[in-house]
């Protein structure tokens, strides 16, 4: 006997036949009568009386009605009650990430961490680069995340993940095939880039002013993916980060020779701040799981642990 057998039963003693109770119960009636057979053969009685007009408690059914009530009534206080407990020892951490930045990281990482740590409700908060910045300043997230370069000044931070940036070329452009590309090589091409509060908007504009030109961009989206979608389309050179893609895929990833162009994501907290141990759990985590490793690792500031 288990509580979903009870349910079961209360259910048709309520509406008064077997199918109306599976309607109601979303099973089939079938297998609602197999359930209610099973229970009968398990405490040896018959619950109810078949007859040509229906369906009627025996002495035992309306025995076993008048206590189920109870029991059922009773574990769902009981549930509830630990439902409640469950809720009040859960943690909950704000985190801001810049766009992107999931994609980057891999959303296999946050989904892994709420395996290793199901008491902490992740609640994920995207932005531009500089809301990103500005949301961690105000207190709106309890931690974020930054792309280089921000003022340090006003940060506790801690390198997480180098990625390079790449032209993103359609195969049938003639730049397509090139093992590296120069900034210089684009001052006459379309490009499509993030938004203009994205760093890498901002970083790539001062790598074409220092090569000598002003770029034709045409296209700005805070969807990294976009980029890679208009790539696609030929509607011009991309510039972003390696989305994982088929080889045969119409566009190219083309290296920049400059390997100072890349986009750094650090975490981030406001100078200062006090971190307790659910951040740090979380810090110490993303911190394990990444590709960066030994010093540049470490968190830089003078955060207090509680």
């Amino acid at each position: 006997m288990d509580i979903k057998t009870l349910r079961y039963f209360l259910q048709i003693c309520e509406d008064g036949s077997f199918s109306k109770a599976s309607k109601n119960l979303y099973i089939s009636q079938q297998g609602l009568s197999k359930s209610i057979s099973n229970l009968e053969k398990e405490i040896g009685v018959p619950l109810f009386n078949r007859t040509s007009s229906g369906n009627q408690l025996t002495e035992y059914g309306e025995y076993l009605k008048n206590k189920a009530s109870t029991i059922v009534y009773q574990f769902d206080i009981l549930t509830e009650g630990i439902e409640e407990i469950k809720q009040k020892n859960k943690k909950f951490l704000n985190i801001g990430v810049p766009f992107g930045v999931i994609n980057a990281l891999s959303l296999d990482l946050i989904n892994e961490f709420n395996k290793v740590y199901p008491d902490i409700i992740l609640n994920i908060k995207e932005y531009t680069d500089t809301k990103c910045e500005e949301a961690v300043l105000n207190g709106d997230v309890d931690l974020g995340f930054a792309i280089a370069h921000f003022d340090k000044e006003k940060f506790d931070y801690q390198i997480v993940k180098y990625e390079k940036i790449y032209a993103i070329i359609n195969k049938k452009h003639p730049l397509a095939n090139r093992e590296y590309i120069d900034f210089s090589d684009l001052k006459n091409e379309k490009i499509i880039i993030n938004g203009t509060q994205s760093k890498m908007h901002h970083n790539f504009i001062i790598k074409c002013l220092e090569n000598g030109f002003d770029p034709n961009i045409i296209i700005q989206t805070d969807e990294m993916i976009l980029v890679t979608d208009f790539s696609k389309r030929n509607e011009g050179i991309g510039i972003s980060i390696n989305f994982s893609h088929t080889p045969t895929c119409k566009i190219n990833y083309v290296p920049f020779r400059d390997d100072s162009f890349t986009w750094d994501i650090y975490m981030v907290t406001k100078k200062d701040t006090v971190i307790n141990s659910t951040m740090k759990k979380f810090m110490d985590f993303i911190q394990e799981s990444t590709s960066i490793h030994g010093d540049n690792s470490k968190y830089i500031g003078e955060n207090k642990l509680l």
